[in-house]
């Protein structure tokens, strides 16, 4: 029902697009609950919640999320994702943050696995996750 307002909110904002009519009109016809949720004429947009994730290396994630809309380009959000302290998805953001890939080998060829990178790699204020 969420994405169906989402949908909206982007209607509202692209009244003209004729490929979303085509898809709405297409969901309308096709699904009972979508013309219900569509006539019900909701708009939300997601700034906030949780996410759930399944990382084939460190397993199940939870992340927290806040997402905003740049003001030159309501299309484009930033959204940033935080892990809650202390839960394992947070140490699964530090043992990923750990690892980096080889650098090129002597031949210009990478190599072909992941080493851990040290306390510089660790998850913290301003760190990447690769």
């Amino acid at each position: 029902m969420d994405i169906v307002a989402s949908l909206r909110r982007y209607a509202g904002r692209h009244p003209h697009d004729p490929l979303l009519a085509e898809l709405v009109g297409e969901l309308s016809i096709a699904d009972e609950d979508f013309r219900r949720w569509w006539a019900d004429q909701n708009v939300y947009r997601h700034t906030h919640g949780s996410k759930h994730f399944h990382h084939p290396v460190v397993g199940p994630l939870t992340l927290n999320y806040e997402s905003l809309t740049l003001p030159a380009d309501p299309d484009q959000r930033l959204s940033v994702y935080t892990a809650e302290a202390g839960s394992s998805s947070e140490e699964a953001l530090r043992l990923l943050a750990a690892w980096i890939r080889q650098p090129e080998t002597s031949h210009g060829q990478h190599a072909d696995h992941w080493t851990p990178a040290g306390p510089r790699g660790a998850v913290g204020h301003s760190s990447c996750v690769p």
